[in-house]
């Protein structure tokens, strides 16, 4: 078994070793390789290995770092991509049954970009089927587990992405987010995870679940490993997805502090709901205090109702996820699992106007939002209600309501990200959103930095990383 501290340091602290060559590429992915031999068949993060791919590309790696030919930060790090975006070679499944010969032919944009930036792909990573599913204790795949406890839930649809990170089996990974995917996974295995603006990244090569609210994002241990992984990811991306007035995350500006800054505190959105636990409460408060003990100046910022965000959200997506699976739906209904077949199935009960109101109430949602936020740099509030749940919770009495904090952003089509900002006496992780303005990734990042910075949890790792 390799040493367990070299695949614990952060992917940010990894990039320094390698370019300083005290640590090699591939001695950092056999470590990896390793652990996933190890600890994998409890956690069931990933779906597919490319063990003598990655090992053969870290030695040319290794190769161009020592002559000189370092193409960046993400050089020779290994990464793992959710099992619903295309790595040639390997079976896109989006965890359905039916698709694990469904071996892609080329690499989604987002991995092209990544491999051009010199980083080594794993492999893929678990996920709820089509991303819709939950967790399903009856599918032919074994659920992924969360890593701080195993009868804990890993939640939703990037779970095996989390999974890996916080448990130290790769560097960072690639998600994807239509309603939370990336955030609340991320905020109950302990580990960052930024949603970014709708369209940045390249969706090319993904499965489609809703065309207007799927995006492509980090994830990692820390919020600067998250500012590593989308320079990345963005910066080879098609130049149509470019925006202006976008700009790629600058690392040395993360440690610039945040004195002066304006932060709106969405308060309405936590405060006035008695289903957030206690100490997710308490855990937020402290971050409030730590952010205006670096000098940010805190101001309560009224948004838009919840509930009639997150049901604009709904009509908007919903009817468009079930257009992108419609031919399978109607033709042939039982490659799905009955769970995913009928959440699916929702969407059909949209009508024509119903999506057209939807897609003008969005438009009148972000115009309300832009106002809203004309006077802060960016908002905070957590992530979820409550913190994780018994495995399957979904499809019990526990599972009744909205759970996270996260689904009127993707509506909004704005960067979000969750962080760790806690853990319960229980041990369970703690999360926390920053929430920033379209395009404006480098502000949220800059934040978010600064806060988990200062609380100063990232040593703290669960148990089962530590004695593999």
């Amino acid at each position: 078994m390799s040493d367990p501290v070299l695949a614990l340091r952060s992917l940010s602290d990894l990039s320094e070793a390698i370019a300083r060559r005290d640590v090699s590429s591939v001695e950092l992915t056999q470590a990896y390789l390793s652990r996933i031999a190890a600890l994998d068949g409890q956690l069931h993060s990933f779906n597919s290995l490319r063990a003598e791919a990655a090992l053969a590309e870290a030695e040319t790696a290794e190769r161009d770092i020592a002559a000189g030919r370092r193409l960046g930060p993400l050089h020779g790090l290994p990464i793992g991509i959710k099992d619903m975006i295309d790595v040639a070679g390997l079976p896109t499944t989006a965890q359905a049954v039916h698709r694990r010969d469904a071996v892609a032919t080329e690499d989604a944009g987002v991995v092209a970009a990544l491999k051009q930036a010199g980083a080594i792909i794993l492999g893929k990573q678990a996920m709820s089927e089509y991303a819709v599913g939950g967790t399903q204790l009856d599918h032919a795949w074994p659920p992924a587990r969360n890593p701080w406890n195993l009868e804990m839930d890993a939640l939703t649809s990037s779970s095996g992405s989390c999974v890996s990170v916080a448990a130290g089996l790769c560097a960072g990974s690639v998600g994807t987010e239509t309603a939370g995917s990336i955030r609340a996974p991320a905020a109950w295995n302990g580990v960052a995870g930024l949603c970014p603006t709708v369209g940045l990244v390249s969706r090319r090569g993904m499965l489609p679940l809703s065309a207007s609210l799927d995006s492509v994002g980090p994830i990692a241990w820390t919020v600067r490993d998250c500012a590593l992984l989308l320079s990345g990811m963005v910066s080879r991306a098609p130049q149509d997805l470019r925006r202006p007035g976008f700009r790629a995350p600058d690392i040395g500006r993360l440690e610039g502090g945040i004195a002066g800054l304006r932060i709106g505190v969405a308060r309405s959105y936590f405060e006035d709901d008695p289903d957030v636990a206690p100490e997710i409460m308490s855990a937020m408060a402290h971050s409030l205090d730590v952010l205006a003990e670096l000098g940010a100046r805190l101001t309560t910022v009224t948004l838009g109702d919840f509930d009639t965000y997150s049901d604009i959200a709904r009509a908007v997506a919903w009817p468009e996820e079930y257009e992108a699976h419609q031919a399978e739906l109607e033709m042939v209904p039982a490659r799905l699992t009955e769970v995913s077949r009928a959440r699916l199935l929702t969407g059909k009960t949209f009508s024509v106007a119903d999506y057209i109101r939807a897609r003008r109430q969005r438009e009148a949602a972000i115009a309300q939002f832009n106002a809203a936020t004309a006077d802060v740099d960016v908002l905070v509030l957590p992530t979820m209600k409550k913190t994780a749940l018994p495995v399957g919770f979904e499809f019990t009495d526990l599972g009744k309501g909205e759970l996270s904090l996260t689904r009127p952003f993707n509506m909004l089509g704005v960067p979000a990200l969750a962080l760790c900002n806690g853990f319960t006496t229980a041990g369970l992780p703690i999360s926390m959103q920053v929430v920033g303005r379209h395009f404006d990734e480098d502000v949220v990042l800059q934040v978010g930095h600064a806060i988990e910075t200062a609380l100063d949890l990232r040593s703290r790792r669960p148990a089962i990383a530590l004695h593999p």
